[in-house]
């Protein structure tokens, strides 16, 4: 699996909540009542969805202009520890 980029949907709802969808990963449902809080929830449920299906992830959030979508990134776990393994041993070189 290369990266992938989930782009979600953040909308405050009539409740006081804020919800997060994505119509890149079918089942992503998030609710919390402030940005701080859905954003880490919506960083646990893309690793919980991928981890559902198999795959480890690490989950960050990426920068982007597009005013309708905020983009995250779910790299595999191994693809990352190889990359801070050779992060390392550069910088010990």
């Amino acid at each position: 699996m290369k990266a992938k980029i989930v782009r979600v949907r953040i909308e405050e709802g009539k409740a006081g909540l804020f919800y997060a969808t994505s119509p890149d990963l079918k089942g992503l449902l998030v609710a919390e009542p402030n940005i701080d809080e859905l954003d880490a929830a919506i960083s646990k449920s893309i690793a919980d969805l991928y981890a559902a299906g198999g795959e480890a992830v690490v989950v960050t959030k990426a920068q982007d202009g597009d005013p309708d979508f905020f983009p995250w990134v779910a790299i595999p776990a191994d693809v990352a520890e190889r990359a801070i393994a050779q992060t390392k041993s550069r910088g010990s070189a």
